[in-house]
């Protein structure tokens, strides 16, 4: 019997390091990456009547790719541009506020996106997109005075007025991030980019990093559109030289996949 006993600590060694875990800690960038649900992991007045924050953890069967595509999402990023403005991730299955469904939202230096491993919906690139989405909202604080709201603004059609906010556009089904000709000439990549500044900045943030040939496209054929380009890609440039306009349009873009 101890002739197998190397063979079984080999076994042991290999099922443990692929198990799903509930806490996963990205060593490059310092990011904790959590799957439960934690003692006020959100505000305290999040959990009143109206706010109603209600969560379901990830299942254990869709961890290990969660894990995967933050690895190669923040491959994307400067190591240091994480380690000072991201302390933590959770991954979830299910996130309501307010009786309404929310794929992500941000507190502090923490991102909270969900992963529904039951709707098809929440691909590889979805769930990207959504990391890059509140990321940006997380840098827009860090680094407010790299980006002025009021030249972005400035930057769209002179009648356009912003609406009340995400929360408010989620809640009236207005939440549509899917490019949209219909908005760019206003200055507009989306339906939801009309919600507020925040979210029309969070929109571009996460079509640079994503978006491909035909954000580009838009980009390089809209006037108002490559205005704001330019005016994140500054803002980027700021926090790291080194994501400058060259390095965005180089970017892969990761296939919608399960």
């Amino acid at each position: 019997m101890r002739k197998f006993w190397p063979l079984l600590v080999v076994v042991i060694i290999l099922l443990g390091s692929s198990y799903p875990r509930d806490y996963y800690l990205d060593e490059r960038t310092s990011t904790e990456i959590y799957f439960t649900l934690q003692e006020q992991m959100f505000p305290k007045h999040w959990y009143n009547a109206k706010i109603n924050a209600e969560v379901e953890p990830l299942a254990r069967n869709e961890r290990q790719r969660f894990i995967s595509i933050l690895n190669r999402t923040f491959a994307k990023y400067p190591d240091k541009v994480l380690r000072e403005n991201l302390d933590r991730v959770y991954g979830l299955k299910r996130m309501k506020f307010y009786g309404v469904a929310f794929g992500g939202t941000n507190i502090r230096n923490t991102i909270f996106i969900c992963d529904d491993e039951t709707n098809p919906s929440f691909t590889d690139e979805y769930i990207e997109k959504v990391f890059h989405h509140e990321f940006s909202s997380i840098l827009k604080r860090s680094y407010a005075k790299f980006l002025n709201t009021d030249i972005w603004e400035a930057a769209n059609y002179p009648a356009f007025i912003y609406g009340n906010g995400g929360v408010d556009a989620i809640m009236n089904g207005e939440a549509s991030m899917e490019l949209d000709p219909e908005y760019y000439d206003k200055g507009l990549l989306t339906k939801y980019s009309q919600a507020s500044v925040e979210e029309d900045i969070n929109v571009f943030a996460q079509n640079l990093f994503t978006g491909g040939q035909e954000f580009w496209e838009v980009v390089d054929n809209n006037v108002r559109i490559r205005r704001k380009a330019q005016l994140l890609i500054s803002f980027y440039k700021k926090i790291d030289p080194r994501l400058n306009e060259d390095y965005f349009r180089r970017l892969p873009v990761k296939v919608a996949q399960r």
